[in-house]
């Protein structure tokens, strides 16, 4: 039985560190995204989001790939951390044991999916307060 439990601890720790190496590329690419769909709903269309670049499959793949990929990456993390501490609600403390130096990168993917999921009606107040909603 303890050779199991090895084996699963190694295996956490190798896919701690292949998420925390992901991150250098997947969290730019996330970020750079998030900032310019959030642009569009506060000044744009905002359910029309990036219509030029969208529409063309030279941008619209690598877009949908970055936004799945990153879904993906903090499922990832959640699911990683719940198994860690054999818990489906894994406390703030247990997110920052699982990932010690990585933690701050958890933090900040989690803040760029809260600006993300902002409802558009938050948007259009700030659009409206920066005259340039319409």
């Amino acid at each position: 039985m303890p050779r199991r439990v090895k084996s699963v601890t190694a295996n956490h720790d190798s896919l701690r560190r292949a998420l925390g190496r992901s991150w250098w590329v997947l969290f730019p690419c996330f970020l750079v995204l998030v900032l310019r769909l959030t642009v569009e709903r506060t000044c744009s269309d905002p359910y029309d989001l990036l219509p030029a670049l969208a529409s063309n499959p030279v941008w619209g793949w690598p877009i949908a790939i970055v936004y799945v990929t990153s879904h993906a990456w903090l499922l990832g993390v959640y699911l990683l951390t719940a198994a860690s501490v054999d818990s489906l609600v894994p406390s703030r403390v247990a997110f920052r044991s699982m990932w010690r130096a990585d933690y701050m990168k958890v933090l900040l993917m989690a803040g760029a999916f809260l600006l993300e999921y902002l409802p558009v009606t938050i948007w259009r107040l700030v659009g409206t307060a920066l005259h340039c909603a319409g």
